[in-house]
């Protein structure tokens, strides 16, 4: 019997509670002209005034207003991290697929050149290649595609090896399937709840990501209202009292980043409930 998305929120509470803050952080990136009080990236008054019924979140060194910067970053972080993401899963997918349905030499050289990208640290293999291109949107949005991709295709290579000789897979093969028919028709679907819950948290990953090369200057730059340029832009503060420009966008950054975690971890445990009636 299929339970009711009613019922399986009110079962899984981190599923629940991921959703709601996630669709807090959408709604306010949407509506961002509307509930920014300022202009995120004209000067509104004197530099690093504390917060106040006028400024509630207080100025930075500009002079900008951090409570609007704060609303309008999403904005620009979610659409960095959402696209990336979901060309990282559009590319490792496949190939991932590919690698565990036909192992041989094909499978060997796209597993060995997986073996290559990931030998890398995340971080700064992502720091190297916009060092490279060039910190644009269009070029983040690349690099976050190409450093994510290999873990989508780890983790769909080990679902296809999984699945590969189930009784469904082989009755496909024997009705005449062919095998990309059998990937998208029968192994795929059956993979989309880990693929779900990886994108998730690639989402906040990938949000820290973005935040962390603006930081150390090899991403976006001021004054782009973005939470990494925010951050990295007034982290001097911090040593002299200015907190308010720093701790607002940090915050803010590590609420998002962990409601798409409780997001995941809701997709696993719902996915693993499933398992178990099934």
């Amino acid at each position: 019997m299929k339970r009711s998305p009613k019922s399986v929120l009110k079962r899984n509470p981190q599923l629940a509670i991921g959703l709601a803050a996630v669709g807090i952080v959408l709604a306010v990136a949407v509506l961002a002209p509307v509930l920014a009080p300022h202009d995120p990236e004209r000067v509104v008054g004197p530099a690093l005034l504390e917060p106040s019924a006028e400024y509630w979140f207080g100025t930075d060194r500009s002079g900008l207003d951090v409570f609007s910067r704060v609303i309008y970053a999403p904005r620009i972080d979610l659409l960095l991290a959402g696209v990336g993401t979901l060309l990282a899963a559009l590319l490792g997918v496949p190939l991932g697929a590919l690698a565990g349905y036909a192992p041989g030499f094909v499978g060997e050289l796209i597993s060995r050149v997986l073996d290559v990208v990931q030998a890398f640290p995340f971080f700064i293999l992502a720091m190297c290649l916009l060092g490279i291109v060039g910190g644009t949107v269009p070029n983040i949005i690349a690099v976050l595609a190409v450093v994510n991709a290999p873990i989508y295709a780890r983790l769909m290579f080990g679902q296809t090896q999984t699945l590969r000789n189930r009784t469904f897979v082989d009755a496909a093969r024997v009705s005449g399937c062919r095998p990309r028919q059998v990937i998208f028709a029968h192994i795929l679907p059956n993979s989309m709840a880990p693929i779900l819950a990886q994108m998730s948290v690639t989402l906040g990953m990938s949000i820290i990501l973005v935040a962390g090369v603006s930081f150390v200057g090899a991403g976006l730059r001021p004054p782009t209202a973005e939470w990494g340029v925010m951050i990295g832009d007034a982290a001097g503060g911090m040593f002299t009292g200015q907190w308010w420009p720093v701790i607002f966008p940090g915050v803010v950054l590590a609420l998002t980043v962990m409601s798409f975690a409780l997001v995941s971890n809701g997709i696993t445990a719902a996915n693993e409930a499933r398992s178990r009636r099934g």
